[in-house]
């Protein structure tokens, strides 16, 4: 994972912890039901936080699934973040809402900092990650932001309540984010990398190791799996999801405790970065990972597919969206611009599609053009490389009238369409399908 590859979020007592959960313990798990498609996403940690705004909650409720930035004490336009969060849900009451939280750094002066007594923590104990047991300074952040590294994994020293670095932070976050704010259907974590992105002593015993030593990667993972394994104890109920969007690169495997460990998660940028895989690896790479990520997570998979760009750039929003459509993930796009924040809307997100007809493709449909086949339409996406195509629609098929380019989404009855290399369309049908039954003891969709 290059520098910056990573979301970033913007600027209590532990005893509470056991309250929590026995209070949670009570609440019954959280009815959801997946929306129809297309599945729009959205990540908005960035910006002002400006959540108790009632035209940006208006805007936010439009997303099934989002992630928004908060840290403790938060309180947008002097209003509850719980209260915001509220205000979202009753425009939308299927909407998922995450909270963005981090374990694998921080600042090492606590001052005034909202993370203060997190921060406090840390320092006393010595959690961070040192180039060799606790001597020296510790290893400085990937992210190059001033900020040093924790060592987020069991292998540290265990305070007085026997809590070693990673059982405090998972209480830490349940008891100064999930504690104030209720109505949050879980967290999104991070950063849930395989290996480690930088050298250390990960298991305090003198020995530096480098992040592409197997046993720095299993300390890592033994962090991340007890991370989401204690945070579900501790918020029955909630779903739990992360930061995956190394999972699978390169055709990496994954480690066999990650299998089932989070409900879903952000595959970022998998399209307009310098380190999208589609930029450098293509296409069909960066399909394999998304499909491979599909079937890692457990249900219902509430997996963003993450694109950035210029809004205005409609041909790659198609394109990403397209791609996107091919599995069952929630669609998100990110302007440049505005990085995390604000909420970019596109006419083919107001797109009726249905439910899928056709599982999951995994092969062309013709002419090197990928279809999947929708109750009320179909989407079809041109990979990068194969040229403008022309393909036969063997029916009737209309396309989307929009108001943002009307060149393509014009509304006319077609038997065919060319798309341009990089290039992606929905279609209506003249008349819905009928939704196949289920077989006897199985469930479409979720």
């Amino acid at each position: 994972m290059m520098s910056g590859h990573a979301l970033r979020r913007g600027p209590a007592a532990l005893a509470a912890v056991a309250a929590i959960a026995a209070m949670a313990v009570c609440a019954a798990a959280r009815a959801f039901t997946p929306p129809p498609f297309p599945r729009i996403g959205g990540i908005q940690i960035g910006g002002n936080y400006q959540y108790n705004d009632p035209s940006y909650q208006a805007e936010l409720a439009r997303q099934s699934v989002m992630i928004l930035g908060y840290y403790p004490r938060l309180a947008p336009g002097g209003t509850s973040m719980d209260s915001d969060i509220r205000a979202i849900k009753a425009i939308n009451p299927n909407a998922l809402i995450f909270l963005y939280a981090n374990s694998d750094e921080e600042m090492t002066n606590a001052g005034t900092n909202a993370f203060g007594s997190l921060i406090g923590q840390i320092n006393a104990m010595k959690w961070w990650l040192y180039p060799s047991g606790t001597s020296g300074a510790p290893v400085p952040s990937w992210y190059g932001d001033g900020g040093a590294t924790i060592n987020n994994s069991p292998f540290t020293p265990k305070d007085s309540q026997g809590d070693d670095s990673i059982d405090y932070i998972a209480k830490w976050y349940v008891s100064n984010f999930y504690a104030p704010n209720p109505s949050i259907d879980g967290f999104f974590m991070d950063n849930v990398f395989t290996a480690p992105q930088v050298s250390g002593d990960w298991y305090r015993n003198g020995q530096k190791l480098s992040p592409s030593d197997p046993k720095a990667a299993a300390a890592l993972q033994a962090g991340y799996e007890r991370w989401f394994s204690l945070a579900r104890q501790l918020m029955p109920g909630k779903y739990q999801i992360g930061n995956i969007s190394t999972w699978y690169l390169g055709g990496a495997s994954l480690p066999s405790g990650y299998q089932d460990m989070v409900d879903g998660g952000v595959l970022e940028a998998m399209i307009g970065k310098s380190y999208s895989v589609e930029g450098y690896a293509g296409w069909q790479a960066m399909m394999k990972q998304y499909y491979a990520a599909m079937g890692a997570v457990s249900s219902p998979k509430l997996v963003i597919f993450n694109q950035w760009g210029n809004p205005t750039d409609y041909q790659s929003m198609r394109y990403g969206l397209a791609s996107c459509l091919m599995n069952d993930a929630y669609y998100d796009f990110t302007s440049d611009a505005g990085a995390y924040s604000g909420v970019v809307w596109f006419d083919e997100y107001d797109v009726k599609l249905g439910t899928p007809t056709t599982p999951p493709p995994t092969a062309a449909w013709q002419k090197g053009v990928w279809r999947r086949d929708f109750t009320n339409g179909i989407a079809l996406v041109n990979p990068k490389g194969n040229g403008p195509q022309t393909v036969q629609l063997a029916g009737k098929f209309v396309k989307i009238k929009g108001t943002q380019d009307r060149s393509v989404n014009n509304g006319q009855t077609v038997t065919s369409v060319t798309l341009q290399n990089r290039d992606g369309i929905i279609l209506l049908r003249q008349s819905p399908l009928q939704q196949p039954k289920a077989p006897s003891g199985l469930t479409i969709g979720g």
